[in-house]
């Protein structure tokens, strides 16, 4: 009998467990961060489409969310994109390079809170581009953006 209430309680640890936070993208303009999950609840604030989120949790129909920041609310779940990952540009001012270190060409600079699609990642760099045109522009080093 002990032997299974330490096995219920087990499973029911494991089954109650949140799952694993992962990251995602705003899949709309303008979406409306909230402090409960629910339309009703209070506007915190907007993010914008592409926007990078780090979803913690999920009630219903509903994700909670954290941005880089750490300022957390609550979006309706259709308007979260799983499927593209974007980052956001924290420095004032990024290289993009042809490759993925410092001694490739620099070929453009991107400013802070620009938003791009992630491409590919290896080592310490990540290849970002333009989210809409699916087009590459090149590598930047992970700890200039937020999302990877």
């Amino acid at each position: 009998m002990l032997r299974v209430l330490s096995l219920t309680i087990i499973w029911m640890v494991i089954l109650l467990e949140p799952a694993s936070a992962y990251m995602a993208s705003i899949g709309k303009e303008n979406v409306n961060v909230r402090n409960a999950p629910s339309l009703k609840a209070e506007v915190l604030f907007q993010v914008p489409f592409g926007y990078p989120v780090e979803v913690t949790q999920t009630k219903g129909s509903w994700v909670e969310i954290k941005d880089y920041e750490s300022d957390t609310g609550w979006v309706y779940q259709p308007l979260i994109n799983r499927n593209i990952q974007t980052v956001l540009v924290l420095e004032d001012l990024v290289n993009i390079r042809q490759g993925p270190g410092l001694n490739y060409k620099v070929v453009d600079q991107v400013k802070h809170g620009n938003i791009y699609k992630l491409f590919d990642e290896k080592g310490q760099w990540v290849k970002i581009g333009f989210y809409l045109e699916n087009k590459e522009i090149g590598w930047v080093r992970s700890d200039m953006v937020w999302g990877e």
